[in-house]
């Protein structure tokens, strides 16, 4: 037999040859598996940046177009796919509907087993969505205008620093009516104008004890005679959150006879002109009643009477910023000297301020069964009852102390920016 023969019939080795034979397709199936697990990993990172892209981009969907976001998303999206080791093959493409904003990016992946299968790169197309909406915000600016806001130009700063406040918030707006603002600028009253002379929530012959003509807590002859100021309510509504009832004598604010100079309070508006207007009118006259200015800048974010203007929408947030540069110091049941003379006096009017915080608050009502969710901001200008301003506060954070009258601005400034970056977006 010769070699050739011989090598023809012998049948060692088959197996092993028929093994390598059989592994190639073998192996190029789970070198397929491992690219195929490898771009579905490579896709998930891909959505996690585009997800993260898109949910960035929403806070600027209101005042920006599909072109302007794609502008404004691209290098955040880059940066993103960067850490991951992502390969971007195609520019960012943004649609954007009125309430809705959506994604796509094309990616690639570098097979190592395609080859084999004439596959070199692997490419994908993800897509992402999100809702966006334009918050509403309400906020009532409650600021004192006693005589001691005359000194050290506190009153001068408080102008330029709600000028500056109000700026930022107009220019937070989307859309119209979006923000809108109360000024409430108050004393020992606060002026409402004549408008609502013959409103039954106001009563020129109030029940209860305390007023002290000594004191210029005058009542005026008639409705017709009213120059527009309220004092307080009768107790326990001169610091709870009760609205006002014609049935209910005690519930309803005092027309008073006005005290030298007080600027008239707006309800809330998104007429920004009228407001920059009025907090110019300013000035710095007379004694403190922090718990009445407190009340009627509650007055202003409630549908109650006396004013209507905030909204039924449940996509609003709310928020008073009450600010002060001393102690109370006169109400309807006593007067300065009174108070100089009494602890308990001083002690009972500020536990009057502290009930009306609390009900703005609704402090002592769980989150969930909270129905004006009023955010409270407590501003204290040099010199105070430091305490009982920060226990006012919705929380500790939101207690401000300025040493100096020009440091107003940049608190009011860092309050409205708080407002407008954390509400106005969802």
């Amino acid at each position: 037999m010769s070699l050739f023969d011989t090598f023809r019939k012998d049948q060692r080795g088959n197996v092993a040859m028929i093994f390598s034979l059989a592994l190639l397709p073998i192996i190029g199936i789970g070198g397929v598996a491992v690219d195929y697990a490898n771009v579905r990993q490579t896709e998930g990172q891909f959505q996690s940046a585009l997800d993260s892209t898109t949910l960035m981009l929403t806070r600027y969907a209101p005042k920006n177009d599909a072109a302007a976001l794609e502008r404004l998303g691209t290098p955040y999206f880059n940066a993103l796919a960067s850490q991951y080791g992502l390969k971007v093959t195609g520019a960012l493409k943004a649609t954007k509907t009125q309430d809705r904003v959506t994604l796509a990016a094309s990616g690639s992946y570098t097979t190592h087993f395609g080859p084999l299968f004439g596959v070199n790169e692997w490419s994908f197309t993800v897509k992402s969505q999100a809702s966006y909406g334009t918050r509403k915000i309400e906020v009532a600016l409650v600021l004192d205008n006693t005589g001691s806001m005359g000194a050290m130009n506190k009153i001068g700063e408080l102008k330029k620093a709600s000028h500056t406040l109000l700026k930022i918030l107009q220019d937070a707006a989307a859309t119209p009516g979006q923000v809108k603002v109360a000024l409430v600028p108050y004393t020992t009253r606060v002026n409402l104008g004549t408008t609502y002379r013959n409103d039954n929530w106001l009563t020129n012959a109030p029940v209860g004890t305390g007023f002290r003509p000594s004191e210029n807590y005058i009542l005026p002859t008639s409705r017709g005679t009213w120059g527009g100021c309220v004092a307080e309510r009768d107790r326990p509504y001169n610091r709870n959150a009760q609205p006002a009832n014609p049935g209910v004598a005690g519930s309803l604010y005092t027309m008073i006879n006005c005290e030298g100079y007080l600027a008239q309070a707006m309800p809330l508006t998104s007429d920004f002109a009228a407001l920059n207007a009025r907090v110019d009118q300013m000035g710095a006259d007379g004694w403190t009643n922090i718990t009445l200015g407190a009340q009627m800048g509650l007055e202003m974010l409630t549908a109650a009477a006396p004013f209507n203007q905030t909204t039924s929408d449940p996509n609003v947030d709310r928020f008073m910023i009450l600010l002060t540069d001393g102690l109370n110091t006169k109400d309807r049941w006593a007067g300065i000297a009174d108070w100089a003379g009494s602890p308990q006096i001083e002690s009972r009017m500020n536990q009057d301020t502290q009930g009306m915080c609390d009900a703005i608050t609704e402090r002592a009502v769980p989150e969930a069964s909270k129905t004006m969710k009023i955010k409270l901001y407590t501003v204290l200008v040099i010199e105070g009852n430091e305490n009982l301003l920060r226990s006012c506060a919705s929380s500790p954070d939101m207690f401000r102390k300025v040493q100096q009258a020009n440091q107003l601005e940049s608190v009011f400034q860092q309050i409205a920016n708080e407002i407008g970056k954390v509400s106005l977006t969802m």
